[in-house]
This record gives C-alpha cells, sequence and structure tokens, in this order.
C-alpha cells in the first residue's frame, strides 16, 4: 500500500475516532441530564454534584485535591465551595498544622443530598441498562472498563 494511503487511512481513522467519541459524548451527557445545567432534575450542576461526591467519599479532602482531580479551574472551585457553604451543605474546618489548609466535609443536609443523588443516579442507570440480559450488561460493563483503561493510559504518561 502507498505511504499516501496509508497516511490518508490514518487521518480518517483519526477523524472517525474523533467523530465517534464527540458522537458519545452528546448521546451520554443527554442521558446525564447535565445539558440543562442541573444534574438528575435536583438544583446542582454536575461540578456541584461531582464536589459532594468527592466530599462524601473522601471526608476531609481538600478542595485543592478535589480541583486537581476533577481539573477545574481554582477560582471556579472557590467559588463552588463557598456556595456549597453559603448553602450547609459543607462545612470548612481549618488545619491545626497549616491555617492556610481546609478540609471539608458534608453536613447533615450534605450527607442526605448527597445519599439523594447517589440514589438517583442508581436508578437512572438501572433504567438505562433494564432492557438488557445478563450477558449484555456484563459485555457492557467490560466495554466500558476497557475505554476507562485505554483512556487512562493517556492520562498516565502526562
Amino acid at each position: 500500500m502507498p505511504l499516501s494511503s496509508i497516511v490518508f487511512y490514518l487521518c480518517f481513522m483519526k477523524k472517525e475516532l474523533v467523530n465517534t467519541l464527540r458522537d458519545f459524548n452528546r448521546f451520554y451527557t443527554t442521558v446525564l441530564g447535565v445539558v440543562n445545567n442541573h444534574i438528575l432534575e435536583s438544583d446542582y450542576s454536575l461540578t456541584e454534584a461531582r464536589i459532594i461526591y468527592e466530599v462524601n467519599e473522601q471526608e476531609g479532602i481538600t478542595a485543592r485535591a478535589i480541583k486537581e482531580k476533577l481539573q477545574i479551574d481554582e477560582g471556579y472551585m472557590s467559588r463552588m465551595v463557598a456556595k456549597l457553604v453559603k448553602q450547609g451543605i459543607l462545612k470548612k474546618n481549618q488545619s491545626k498544622e497549616d491555617k492556610r489548609i481546609f478540609a471539608l466535609a458534608l453536613t447533615a443536609k450534605g450527607r442526605q443530598i448527597a445519599a439523594d443523588i447517589n440514589r438517583q443516579s442508581d436508578e437512572q442507570v438501572k433504567s438505562l441498562v433494564k432492557h438488557l440480559d445478563t450477558k449484555e450488561r456484563e459485555q457492557l460493563a467490560g466495554l466500558i472498563m476497557q475505554v476507562k483503561q485505554l483512556l487512562e493510559k493517556g492520562n498516565a504518561e502526562k
């Protein structure tokens, strides 16, 4: 096969992959309902819900750690934390060792919101795959794990 044909094929495949990934992203963000700026018919944006999730999963995590994990702007993260604190969802506990560091924790209200969002998210996924039989569900789970591993491989190299 001539080199020009190989180059054309590789460029075409890259474009196809880009189009396929972008198409899937549009499909899945619509399924999740994040296009409406709120997730799971809640009062919270996807970013706010993720912050709540991260604090729920790792009480005492810092805003900086969440910012790095989610790869979001520091100012935006600061505004989101301030908003969630003002709403009584998060509380900030100042470190005894370093007064500049604040560990985040959920309030009772925040824990209830986290539980509600997790329950709604579980129900959404169950509804999305309810038409699949056991073999298809296992196949889907395997494909999702494979996609995640392939995409994480690129992040590990950075």
